[in-house]
């Protein structure tokens, strides 16, 4: 048999006008196959298909890099070129076509041609790829740039554009440079907002809610358990819209916030689990990746954590961000070893108990970050060393932070701790110096027992809170 690379460019042409042929009396002849028979034509279409397009993008690349269509008489750029000569392109796609074959020829995009010439990536795919690159390349480790092309490419030979679109994230996670894939998470928070009401209709009110992704993820565990269907009081079917139900899922979340006042108040139906490979909870990424490997389990992406369960499944956060949801009990952590296996740390209790968030209300007061007051029925009790570097669960190791200042602390990794006046108040001092976090650790881990650290590190000005006081100061 005649192999593709024996014959002449001729034989080639003169080949593809009997395939079109033979394309085009397939639907006469259809009733003489078998069922088996119909999938092994539509197999062959399948291939001869991803060939074609292939072919496609080899021909109008040597057409540009021969300046064919500069040739033409009237000259003609690369897009009318391929109008002028490819029935399908005439009327669309021909822009596609060119900006792939124009890539193509970089020598940097040496896996992309060879995917795409090779007909394992479509066009469209390889379109795709290209605008993910354009936007990963600058936040990419430089020796991971193959990396990347090659698991697209992978990716894209196995699935649609829309799949390899929605691979940024992981790959930003696992192959970016120092807090590439926080950054993202940090500029995505900043730019959540809700508007005020605007009236739509007599009595009906719209708002426009922007979220960042561990912002979804705490509204869709808060409000999920209630937007199922119910049944009516006499075994009716709900009959609400989907929307309908989330909003008031919404309203009953926010009506028991309301009512229960200055008392805790959580649901215990509103959780949120999230898997993540115990190196990246323990360590602050700053460097490259580019070995990092899913676990067996497929729950972790190496340099983030992944959202298990209801809506927001598969999405992903940052390790920080989940260093900041273990102080929540509202938050699971499946904790994963090298293996996938599910890792226990050790310890019986994670979270602060009812009494002690009582007796840290009482402590505190507000929030402890200098110069915020955010009433306490508004924080959560941070582990001052965080229960994933082994801090204990105790108001020795604890602080009040509100919402906000609770992400700065960990996406700023700043260090506060408790220490007691002559007079017998206790203060909650912070270093607001980036990474002082960092510092103070390597004193607990080198301290005898790992006992929480009370002195403050050398060369800092941190800012002193008494617990309960208004008055905030640079500790003298």
């Amino acid at each position: 048999m005649t192999t593709a690379t024996e014959l002449t460019y001729t034989e080639c042409v003169q080949r593809l006008h009997a395939a079109r042929e033979a394309a085009a009396a397939l639907p006469s002849v259809l009733w003489q196959a078998t069922g088996s028979e119909l999938a092994t034509g539509l197999e062959a279409l399948g291939e001869l298909s991803a060939a074609g397009e292939g072919a496609e993008v080899a021909v109008v690349l040597e057409a540009i890099e021969r300046g064919e269509p500069g040739c033409a008489s009237p000259p003609q750029t690369p897009r009318e070129w391929v109008v002028a000569h490819h029935r399908r392109y005439a009327v669309a796609g021909a822009t596609r076509v060119v900006d792939v074959a124009q890539a193509c020829r970089q020598s940097s995009h040496h896996i992309l041609r060879e995917a795409v010439v090779t007909g394992r990536v479509s066009i469209g795919t390889a379109q795709v790829a290209l605008k993910e690159m354009r936007l990963l390349k600058p936040h990419l480790c430089p020796d991971a740039v193959d990396t990347v092309w090659k698991g697209l490419m992978t990716l894209g030979e196995r699935h649609d554009a829309r799949t390899v679109r929605q691979l940024r994230e992981q790959l930003l996670a696992a192959y970016g440079i120092a807090d590439a894939f926080d950054d993202t998470e940090d500029r995505a928070r900043a730019g959540a907002s809700l508007t005020a009401g605007k009236e739509i209709a007599p009595g009906l009110y719209e708002y426009l809610l922007r979220l960042s992704r561990d912002g979804r993820a705490l509204l869709e565990a808060a409000i999920g358990p209630h937007a199922a269907p119910t049944p009516g009081p006499d075994g009716e079917p709900d009959e609400r819209p989907t929307e309908q139900r989330r909003a008031d899922a919404l309203l009953a979340v926010i009506g028991r916030a309301l009512t229960a006042g200055d008392s805790s108040w959580s649901s215990t139906k509103a959780q949120v689990f999230v898997g993540i490979a115990l190196a990246d909870l323990r360590t602050h990424h700053g460097g490259t990746r580019t070995g990092a490997a899913h676990t067996d389990q497929g729950l972790a992406v190496p340099g983030a954590g992944t959202l298990l369960g209801a809506l927001t499944s598969g999405d992903l956060v940052t390790p920080d961000t989940v260093r900041r949801w273990a102080c929540d009990a509202t938050i699971i952590p499946t904790v994963l070893g090298s293996h996938g296996e599910v890792v226990d740390l050790g310890r019986a209790t994670r979270l602060f108990t009812p009494a002690q968030i009582k007796r840290l209300w009482l402590r505190d007061r507000h929030c402890t970050y200098p110069r915020c007051d955010a009433p306490a029925a508004w924080t959560d009790a941070h582990h001052l060393i965080h229960w994933a570097d082994d801090g204990p669960s105790d108001l020795s190791n604890a602080a009040l932070l509100c919402q906000r200042h609770h992400t700065v602390v960990h996406s700023r990794r700043l260090h506060g701790h408790v220490t007691t006046d002559p007079q017998g108040r206790q203060n909650v001092t912070w270093d607001l110096t980036r990474g002082s976090y960092d510092t103070a650790l390597t004193h607990h881990a080198t301290a005898p027992g790992h006992a929480h650290p009370t002195t403050t590190p050398p060369d800092t000005t941190p800012d002193q809170r008494i617990s309960g006081d208004d008055t905030t100061w640079p500790r003298p």
